[in-house]
């Protein structure tokens, strides 16, 4: 199913089509863009300081032509031009450069390769080997960066912690910041309105004022705005905000567990400072001793998950969902076919967002003409609270963070607030621009290709206010029609009192008399 297992399913995985090479990424708080994906190498984009920073991790097998890795990854440094790029790659080619006593064809064909991209060699030449097995040890694993990189890396290091394989962690430290586009989601569920509502309290009459001030689209968009900022910022005040924290340190590693890793370390070095006639028994015996750890720790694993079974309450929690229900998780960006991949996540964001939704053509005409027919009447306050006293308190908010719940204590405690802004965009026949802006949330359509932007569904979470707003005018419009008979009879959906359901009676209905009557 081209998944690495073993991951937790909130990590985000970036896998080449071999799944020999990967970029995995423990933290929702680090949004990365999907450059490329290729046979032995894949490419996310990161974005960092001033500038985005392009991961690449490569694999090429010791027994494959190592030209075609590196094809793959020429092809990715030359399609991003003059941008900080970092390759983490498993090449198995031997060279003095990285830590081999000798030079192979592989390690030669590498070298050269930095030199024509001229790339910077990360791995300090005396540095422990980054794979070892039984006496064999060796220096395949290459980090490289570009030259607009070198100043960040801070500290290159093998680790000696145990990773359950025969190759080394290796830690590398980037000195550079790196920012996000996030969105403030308040804990509303939780209570402290009354100090909501106190907080809001003092910008009521001033926001009330504007409203009624309203003579054209500027003016309905700025007060729209206003009352938005007003809103976040006693809600600032009032609420807790969601935090989205790395994944916590499970409840199965224990205090026995880490001295036992300890304990792997120092054999680990015993062996290799040990003299040659013993060197194969020593490390022969830290084998044995990493086979107990690791049987330790699925039993552990597997403890800690029956305990977590069994002390829930719920039995459709956390637990039932884990085990049976598949996470959905949104796409991250993607850089897509015939697009170019380098500058910033706004730019693939852009490239994506006009494959999805292309501008509409110019119209000739641009004048409005306003129809010969006498003005709605005003929402009443009943109208008003029956659409806000059904909206889902589960409900994602847009940008702007207000959510269904504020929306429902904003209109309990201050009705005419809300009321007034309703009624004055509808005699102005204005929808504010600000409750037009959504965030653009992508799902991919499972087996589909991920660079073609039609294998994306597009979820648009827009400010509740708008859609409110939204409410209110489609109930109107909706009574017009009905009241009018302007719909057709064979309109089934989006209709209250029909379904498709009915259609398909229908449409059954017309089949069986079809049959009855030898047609």
């Amino acid at each position: 199913d081209s998944q690495i297992k073993g991951i937790p399913q909130s990590w985000n995985i970036f896998n080449s089509i071999s799944n020999k090479a990967a970029v995995i990424i423990p933290s929702r708080q680090l949004h990365a863009a999907l450059i490329s994906c290729k046979q032995n190498t894949v490419a996310v984009k990161i974005q960092t300081g001033q500038q985005p920073t392009t991961f690449i991790s490569a694999y090429s097998s010791p027994y494959s032509n190592i030209q075609e890795t590196l094809l793959e990854i020429q092809e990715i440094i030359s399609s991003l031009p003059r941008e900080k790029i970092f390759i983490g790659a498993d090449l198995n080619g031997h060279n003095t450069l990285w830590g081999y006593s000798d030079v192979n064809s592989r390690g030669t064909a590498i070298e050269e390769f930095i030199l024509a991209n001229n790339l910077f060699i990360n791995n300090s030449s005396d540095a422990p080997p980054t794979f070892t097995r039984n006496s064999s040890k060796g220096w395949p694993d290459l980090s490289l960066c570009t030259q607009q990189m070198i100043g960040e890396i801070a500290n290159w290091e093998v680790l000696e912690e145990p990773s359950l394989s025969d190759h080394h962690y290796i830690e590398i430290t980037i000195d550079s910041s790196v920012k996000n586009c996030t969105f403030t989601r308040y804990k509303t569920r939780h209570g402290n309105h009354n100090i909501f509502l106190k907080n809001l309290k003092p910008y009521v009459n001033s926001l009330l004022r504007a409203f009624r001030n309203n003579q054209n689209e500027k003016d309905i968009n700025e007060a729209t705005n206003l009352l938005q900022n007003c809103v976040i910022e006693a809600c600032n005040k009032s609420y807790r905000t969601k935090n989205q924290n790395l994944s916590p340190t499970p409840n199965w590693y224990t205090q026995d567990l880490e001295i036992e890793k300890n304990r792997l370390k120092a054999l680990s070095r015993r062996a290799q400072r040990a003299p040659q006639d013993q060197r194969n028994a020593r490390f022969q015996f830290h084998k044995e001793e990493l086979k107990k750890y690791m049987r330790k720790v699925k039993t552990a694993k597997n403890s800690g998950w029956k305990s977590f079974c069994t002390i829930t309450t719920n039995p459709y929690g956390t637990h039932y969902k884990a085990a049976f229900r598949k996470a959905i998780k949104t796409a991250e960006l993607i850089a897509l076919n015939n697009q170019d991949p380098s500058g910033n996540h706004l730019k693939i964001a852009q490239d994506i967002l006009e494959k999805i939704f292309p501008h509409p053509a110019n119209s000739n005409s641009s004048t409005y003409i306003p129809p010969c027919t006498a003005n709605d009447c005003p929402f009443t306050k009943g109208e008003v609270a029956t659409v806000i006293h059904h909206l889902s308190k589960g409900k994602a908010p847009g940008p702007d963070g207000i959510d269904n719940i504020i929306i429902q204590q904003i209109f309990k405690k201050f009705p005419f607030l809300l009321m007034e802004l309703f009624n004055t965009c509808l005699k102005l026949a204005k929808f504010p621009d600000t409750l037009k802006v959504g965030n653009i949330i992508l799902f991919h359509k499972h087996g589909k290709s991920k660079s073609e932007a039609s294998s994306y569904r597009p979820i648009s979470l827009l400010p509740t206010i708008g859609k409110v707003l939204e409410k209110l005018l489609t109930q109107r419009l909706n009574f017009h029609l009905e009241k009018n008979n302007r719909l057709s009879n064979l309109q089934y959906g989006f209709r209250e009192g029909r379904s498709t359901e009915m259609a398909i009676t229908k449409l059954l209905d017309t089949i069986h008399k079809g049959k009855a009557s030898g047609g």
